[in-house]
């Protein structure tokens, strides 16, 4: 125990995140209101809701995907008057090796953390998407509603939640699909008076306990040594028997997997890796991608920068000259050509999708769609013609994969999942722009 080796009167590092046992994160909490100096490493379970009293600094790692995110972390800080709000933002890049790619070699996460950081400044904020149906919330307060009411009809509902409520992208029709769905799947059912009630099986999903969490939970172990309870772990993250992770800031060996009991028992160890927490990875916004091309091409350098970090810069700036990224976003590689369109992760994810529906298999990293041409006029004659065929947004959210994301979305049905994948994580209009935008830049460049 370090406390006990280091002869400390406490420990003043805490423990906080989602996978560690309930008791862990309370004494933390305690202990970062006690006002006893104390470090806590946590995920986001402490970025709002929680009552952690003042905090004099915050340790980000990694950049998150927002401007928005990086405000509200920021203001966990410096709450009281006369203090500053203060934050040390920690950039994890892979080192070269001769597996990189072009993109990998421009640290994009380190680009990330200075756009977001200059948007801040900038007092921009991603503006809010206005279009979202947020049908698994809509599922979700349908139960609600028919839980507190004990049965309300169907043009009660829509009034109640979509008229007068915030579900105001979604249609009657697609209202009504929605209820359908519900009562197929024996979620809801439909009385001879009219009023629609909660089905057996959709009573059980809303009194479970984890009911009102809107977040979508995975199935988890909990992870015992001996006879103490150390957290829990997801059991698609679980490491096997005989290797080692880290939980609760220690290292633990994992020696036996219980799956009827749901538990891992584990005994401390000496060496070990962290344990991979899933989660689907954010999406940006086009507006802080173009920032990450205002960095990379500009010449500037951000006094907050630290030693490391201003070399990493400079080589991502010394590679974009090299390849020629300053003067065209059509890169020709070994086999075809890299295509940099500077657009965010839903405008990035339709070109993909756009050009697998004209049986073109192109490969996507965070910031480039890697396309099977060999030179740029090839390519720009390809974009003409997905231009020139008009396919809709409902073909191209049919192949939006994973499809089933939120809590709810498997109760949906087929089409109106498809229309909810074409809305909410694609970006045609964007997509169609940003095609006319490298066409003519490559037209009014060719010799």
């Amino acid at each position: 125990d370090r406390v006990t080796k280091l002869k400390w009167p406490h420990d003043p590092f805490m423990i906080h995140h989602g996978s560690v046992a309930k008791e862990v994160r309370q004494e933390a909490e305690t202990a970062l209101k006690s006002g006893v100096p104390t470090t806590a490493i946590c995920s986001s379970t402490l970025e709002m809701g929680i009552d952690i009293g003042s905090v004099r600094a915050v340790g980000q790692i990694d950049p998150p995907w927002s401007v928005a995110s990086l405000v509200q972390r920021l203001g966990r800080s410096g709450r009281r008057e006369g203090e500053a709000s203060v934050m040390r933002l920690y950039v994890r890049e892979e080192s070269p090796h001769a597996r990189s790619r072009l993109t990998d070699l421009l640290f994009p996460e380190l680009l990330r953390g200075v756009a977001l950081t200059r948007l801040m400044q900038q007092k921009w904020l991603e503006p809010a998407d206005e279009h979202r149906m947020h049908l698994s919330t809509l599922v979700h307060q349908i139960f609600s509603h028919l839980k507190q009411t004990g049965g309300m009809t169907a043009a009660n509902l829509y009034q109640a939640l979509a008229i007068n409520g915030p579900f105001r992208s979604v249609s009657e029709s697609d209202f009504a699909a929605l209820l359908r769905s519900l009562a197929a799947k024996r979620l809801i059912e439909q009385i001879p008076t009219g009023e629609i009630i909660l089905a057996p099986a959709g009573e059980r999903i809303a009194s479970a306990h984890d009911f009102y969490a809107a977040f979508k939970s995975t199935e988890m172990l909990t992870v015992r040594h001996e006879k103490f309870q150390i957290g829990e772990l997801p059991l698609d993250a679980l490491p096997p028997a005989g290797q080692v992770v880290v939980l609760a800031g220690k290292r633990w060996l994992v020696q036996e997997i219980d799956a009827m009991s749901k538990t891992v028992w584990v005994a401390p160890a000496k060496g070990g890796k962290v344990p991979v927490f899933l989660g689907n990875g954010g999406e940006l916004h086009t507006r802080v991608v173009q920032e990450m091309r205002a960095v990379l091409l500009g010449k500037d350098e951000p006094p907050y920068l630290d030693a490391p970090a201003r070399e990493l810069l400079s080589a991502a700036r010394h590679v974009a000259r090299i390849v020629c990224l300053d003067k065209s976003d059509l890169l020709v590689s070994p086999g075809g050509v890299r295509w940099f369109p500077w657009v965010g992760t839903r405008c990035l994810r339709t070109l993909s999708i756009l050009a697998e529906l004209n049986r073109v298999t192109c490969e996507t990293d965070r910031l480039s769609i890697w396309l099977p041409f060999p030179s740029r006029e090839e390519v720009v004659g390809f974009l003409r013609q997905l231009l020139a065929n008009n396919v809709d947004s409902f073909t191209a959210g049919a192949r939006v994969t994973p499809r089933v994301v939120e809590k709810f979305d498997e109760f949906l049905p087929d089409d109106l999942l498809t229309k909810a994948c074409a809305t909410e994580r694609l970006a045609f209009q964007e997509a169609i722009d940003s095609m006319k935008v490298t066409v003519s830049e490559a037209l009014s460049t060719s010799p």
